[in-house]
């Protein structure tokens, strides 16, 4: 039989949605925490995708394998052709190339002598943040906190 292809989220939501329809699970109220599926080489049967870890799961481990069997026999995971030239692929849908590429898209980044708040100059040398004015001293406070003097 051909599967039908879903992304990460769709498959979640199909296992989420199968196992919360159980009878078992509704008379219980259990809500359980459906990972993501991870992609894995093809196996005997031909799926390319496993969930581990569900949460909330005590007590339902026959329950969640057998609606996980049953969408692993209708359903792989869609991957790209990115992915398939690079192996599996991260988990996050990166690429496994290291280095230069900057992930904010910016062609060049910021100098590390860059002032980060947009001002090429240092700071003045008496106030830390900049102040235009650094030789006037504060002004003094009165020696009688409720102005009595």
């Amino acid at each position: 039989m051909l599967r039908k292809t879903l992304n990460a989220s769709r498959l979640q939501e199909e296992v989420s949605r199968r196992l919360h329809k159980l009878q078992e699970v509704i008379d219980d109220g259990v809500k359980f925490t459906v990972p993501r599926p991870q992609l894995q080489p093809a196996d005997r049967a031909g799926c390319n995708w496993t969930m581990k870890h569900f949460g909330n799961a005590a007590g339902f481990e026959s329950s969640i394998a057998g609606v996980l069997a049953k969408v692993q026999a209708e359903y792989n995971l869609a991957v790209d052709d990115d992915d398939m030239e690079a192996g599996a692929g991260d988990s996050f849908g990166g690429s496994k190339s290291s280095g230069a590429a900057n992930p904010f898209g910016e062609a060049a980044g910021p100098s590390k002598a860059a002032n980060p708040f947009g001002d090429s100059s240092p700071a003045k040398s008496g106030d830390p943040f900049g102040g235009d004015d650094v030789s006037s001293p504060a002004p003094k406070r009165s020696g009688n906190p409720f102005g009595d003097d």
